[in-house]
């Protein structure tokens, strides 16, 4: 009987894979049939207009592909070192000056705002806050073990942030929020914070580009300069580190 399951599972697949391959096959030959009669009737135009879009797919694809790949160069360079939590970490002070950083997944883009921050600003920052907020979409919405995950990774990585300065002797504090627009949650958590501890200053970092030109902007999003602008009309202090990749 085991035997007939495997066998049976097997040859399902082989048909199917086969099947498809024949639609393949067969649609690949009506395109070119189609191509080749309407060619002088605008099917050079398609070739060219379709052959563009692929192009600019591609080139777009190899772009976040290598920034990809550059970041986690980045975060590699910071080895895998774990801070297990610290027994009695420094204690909060609502009232001192705050550092609020607005961290990802990305470890490299964390440590790098916050090191910048202590070398610019040595023993002015009492307290250090990492905020991360998680764009929730559908497929998060269709599976609890989806959303869980994500939840995990993010508190993970905060988790790393929080023990690095408690690590350090520092004062430190991770917020973490879901939602389907990342910049209002971002802003409705920011000013969460800020009512906590007045006396904050938020930072973030952007992607600066050796090589950059108006069409790699197009690609990335201005997230970081949106914040800046909500922030700012809401009195709420904020500066932007370039970290370049």
């Amino acid at each position: 009987m085991a035997l007939l399951v495997v066998l049976y599972s097997i040859n399902v697949f082989l048909t199917f894979s086969l099947s498809l391959l024949g639609l393949c096959i067969y649609w690949w030959r009506v395109l070119l049939v189609t191509l080749v009669e309407k060619f002088t009737e605008g099917g050079w135009m398609t070739v060219v207009i379709t052959g563009v879009v692929i192009a600019f797919c591609l080139i777009n694809h190899a772009h976040y592909a290598l920034v990809r790949r550059k970041i986690h160069a980045a975060d590699e360079a910071l080895g895998w070192a774990t801070y297990p939590d610290v027994p009695d970490p420094p204690p909060l002070d609502p009232l001192g000056h705050t550092a609020v950083f607005v961290v990802g997944s990305s470890r490299s883009g964390g440590i790098y705002a916050l090191e910048w921050v202590r070398r610019e600003f040595p023993a002015e920052f009492r307290n250090c806050i990492f905020m991360n907020v998680r764009t929730v979409d559908a497929r998060s919405y269709g599976g609890g073990e989806d959303l869980e995950r994500m939840r995990q990774q993010a508190t993970d990585a905060l988790t790393y942030f929080v023990n690095y300065c408690h690590r350090g002797g520092g004062a430190a504090k991770a917020y973490l929020s879901f939602g389907t627009d990342p910049i209002e949650e971002l802003t409705k958590l920011a000013e969460k914070i800020y009512a906590e501890y007045p006396h904050s200053i938020f930072f973030t970092s952007k992607l600066i580009f050796e090589h950059d030109n108006w069409y790699i902007r197009q690609l990335h999003s201005e997230a970081a300069l949106t914040m800046l602008r909500r922030l700012h009309l809401r009195n709420m202090p904020m500066v932007i580190l370039p970290m370049k990749l």
